[in-house]
């Protein structure tokens, strides 16, 4: 059981199990699941491949995703209107990194903290964006006429953009870019003593980061009609987080893993209520112990395993 075939068999899964089951509940999860995956994806570029760390990148989710649904409902065409959103939101993430960058670690970790605040206070704050009840009556996704409203269609449409964020990705990490920020990953000053632009790099990677979570952010709204200040609350970035590292942090199938794992145990644990909490750091708690590496780890053992 090599690696390709049990991407195939993930690929499968994927398509087949939301239209075999044909069931409102499970088609809804893996529309939520396969979004948030997108949002990982990008977090595992900057912060797995990258060597950063980013406790904001609800804020520019939730940022283009009032951007899209607020020209949506101006008349702009869905599509212009999501890459419009996903454009500017990038933008702000371009000009965000000119400065949080410079610094690293545990002040780049407070920083990202600190312009996701006042992102979100800036859109509580405005009458534009409907305030603290957050914009509603978000148009639907509209192709030419034909217009997704939720369902399987949505799930497959949501599921396309995956493959190609992958699709871009991987060419990004198996490039030299994506060698450059590796280096940086391994040891930045060693990196710059080779000539690597670091800080170029770094920007170049949050950015590309920041518009994967940007992209997502106007899937959700356009799928939930909505969108609240709540979107961009930390613990919803801490949450992106911790589905990057369940499914193993620079494993790019490992964000889909860990974004499809944690949004199902989301959803089973409500009834948990302000404890759930504590279930997300229980689990991040034992991946760490157990498997440092994330539930991607395990797809690696049984590769070799069966490879022998």
């Amino acid at each position: 059981m090599n690696r390709k075939y049990l991407i195939g068999i993930a690929v499968v899964l994927l398509l087949a199990v939301p239209a075999l089951l044909d069931d409102p509940f499970v088609t809804h999860l893996s529309i939520r699941a396969a979004t948030y995956a997108i949002v990982v994806m990008g977090l595992t570029l900057f912060v797995g491949c990258t060597g950063q760390i980013s406790l904001g990148h609800a804020a520019y989710f939730g940022l283009a995703a009032y951007l899209s649904g607020m020209l949506a409902k101006a008349g702009v065409p869905y599509i212009v209107a999501a890459l419009g959103a996903t454009a500017a939101t990038g933008l702000v993430g371009a000009l965000v990194g000119l400065v949080v960058l410079r610094t690293s670690g545990h002040y780049l970790a407070l920083a990202s903290i600190a312009v996701a605040i006042i992102i979100q206070t800036l859109i509580k704050n405005a009458g534009i964006t409907g305030g603290p009840s957050g914009l509603t009556a978000v148009p639907p996704a509209n192709f030419f006429g034909v217009e997704l409203d939720g369902g399987l269609g949505y799930y497959y449409y949501v599921l396309a953009v995956v493959g190609l964020g992958l699709l871009i990705l991987h060419r990004v990490v198996a490039s030299r870019t994506g060698d450059a920020l590796q280096a940086i990953a391994n040891n930045e000053l060693a990196a710059q003593s080779l000539g690597i632009p670091v800080f170029r790099y770094k920007v170049l990677s949050f950015t590309i980061s920041v518009m994967f979570a940007a992209f997502a952010g106007t899937l959700l709204v356009h799928y939930d009609g909505f969108v609240d200040p709540e979107r961009l609350g930390t613990h919803v970035s801490i949450l992106f987080l911790i589905m990057a590292f369940v499914g193993g942090i620079g494993s790019l199938p490992g964000a889909l893993l860990g974004a499809f794992s944690l949004t199902i145990m989301e959803e089973y644990t409500q009834e948990f209520g302000e404890y759930n909490v504590l279930i997300y750091g229980l689990t991040l708690a034992l991946v760490i112990l157990f498997m440092p590496k994330g539930l991607i780890s395990l797809v690696h053992r049984l590769s070799a395993r069966e490879g022998k």
